[in-house]
Order: C-alpha cells, then sequence, then structure tokens
C-alpha cells in the first residue's frame, strides 16, 4: 500500500507540475503580443513628423525693374504684349493670355489678360516715397484712355493702400472696369479687375511699376495671385 501511495503521489505531483509550467508559458505570451502591438505604432508616428515640402512655382523675373513675380501655367505665356508699349509705358517683362476678341473701328482686336513690368518713365514726376500714392494714381489714370478707351466703360478705384514689397515702400491702387454694353462690340464678359504697384527702389534708382488687369472670364482672383507672389530686389 505504502508503495502504491508513493507512486499515485508522483504521479499527480507530476501532473501538477505540467500544469504550473503550462499555466506560466501562457502568462509570459501576453505581455510579449501587447508589446508587438504598441511597437507597430512606432512607424505611423515617425510618418507624421516629416515637415511638408514647400511648393514653388515658375516666375517672371524682370531684371529692368527688379520686380518678380509668379507666372501662371497655361494658357498664360511668358511675356507682355508689345504693342502696349508707348512714351508713357515701356514695360521689359511680363506674361499674358487672350481673353477675346472686341470690335474697334472695324477690326477684331485680341483683348488680353495681363501682368507686365517696368521702370516708372519720365513722363511722371517722381522725387521719393512721398509721391509713391500720387504717381500710382496718375499711372492709373493714364491707363484708362491708353488701354481701355476703344470700348465704352466706367472705373471705379476698388482699393488705395500703401504696402511692402521685400521691405521697399510702395503703393497700390486696385480698380474695376465695367462695360455695360461691352456685348455689342464683342466681349464675352462685363467687367475687369485691375492693379498699379508702384515701389520705391531707393535714391538715384527709377520706382518699379507693376501693372495688372484680368478680365472676369479669366477669374479676377489672379490679380490677388500676381500681388502676393510680388518681390522686387
Amino acid at each position: 500500500m505504502l508503495s502504491l501511495l508513493a507512486v499515485a503521489t508522483t504521479a499527480v505531483l507530476v501532473v501538477i507540475g505540467l500544469f504550473i509550467m503550462r499555466i506560466s508559458k501562457i502568462q509570459t505570451a501576453r505581455p510579449a503580443a501587447l508589446s508587438i502591438r504598441t511597437v507597430s505604432h512606432a512607424p505611423a508616428k515617425a510618418h507624421h513628423s516629416h515637415p511638408s515640402t514647400a511648393v514653388t512655382y515658375p516666375r517672371v523675373t524682370d531684371t529692368s525693374s527688379g520686380l518678380s513675380y509668379r507666372l501662371l501655367g497655361s494658357p498664360w505665356r511668358q511675356g507682355c504684349p508689345s504693342d502696349l508699349n508707348s512714351s508713357q509705358f515701356d514695360w521689359t517683362a511680363g506674361e499674358n493670355t487672350v481673353a477675346g476678341y472686341v470690335s474697334i473701328g472695324g477690326s477684331s482686336i485680341a483683348w488680353h489678360g495681363l501682368a507686365c513690368s517696368g521702370q516708372l518713365q519720365q513722363a511722371f514726376p517722381y522725387s521719393g516715397p512721398a509721391d509713391l500714392e500720387p504717381t500710382a494714381m496718375s499711372l492709373v489714370g493714364a491707363l484708362d484712355p491708353a488701354y481701355y478707351g476703344g470700348v465704352q466703360h466706367y472705373r471705379s478705384t476698388m482699393k488705395s493702400t500703401a504696402l511692402q514689397v521685400s521691405g521697399h515702400q510702395a503703393w497700390m491702387v486696385e480698380f474695376a472696369m465695367n462695360y455695360p454694353n461691352g456685348a455689342s462690340q464683342g466681349l464675352t464678359w462685363s467687367s475687369e479687375l485691375g492693379a498699379v504697384v508702384v515701389a520705391d527702389r531707393g535714391a538715384g534708382q527709377f520706382p518699379a511699376v507693376l501693372y495688372v488687369s484680368v478680365p472676369a472670364n479669366l477669374g479676377t482672383l489672379k490679380v490677388a495671385t500676381f500681388l502676393i507672389s510680388l518681390q522686387v530686389s
């Protein structure tokens, strides 16, 4: 009996030992699984920590006036229409696209959306930053008959304000052209938004001038795009 009892006792102890070993394996496996799940989130955090890449756009650079500004994508193309140059205006860089055609004096003439730049011409007196506002207003007054006179219209000043362009003192005049009878001459838009910026470049240098005009069918928000991107060297 004693020997049988010893054998039975030994068998029971073996079974208990095996059960304890199995339990300990199961308990150890749980923290390992949790550890794997925690580590799996690390790559996502690292991914979000990367800084975003700044978007850059092509620019028009006018070496004569020192101005530069954003070059829009197609159908806009580099260059200011050459027939806009006169004794009052000498545009040395720019961009444009055809908005449509207008009938003037029996001829069909291309009408452009544009951004043009150049130096202030001697036709407009300038002696320093105090002249920025009157000079900008004079430019708008001269642009009106020179470029818009072929179509019946009226002009409204939307904004006239001082600003800084790359640390240089400047003045901006924003204006709207409205064409109440433009359709009779072939216009497919009834309004246009424009702006003139005159930037002082320091003693001994002619001020820089930016002239922008965008018919409504091209999207007048492009005027703000040009102005926001404007820089002067």
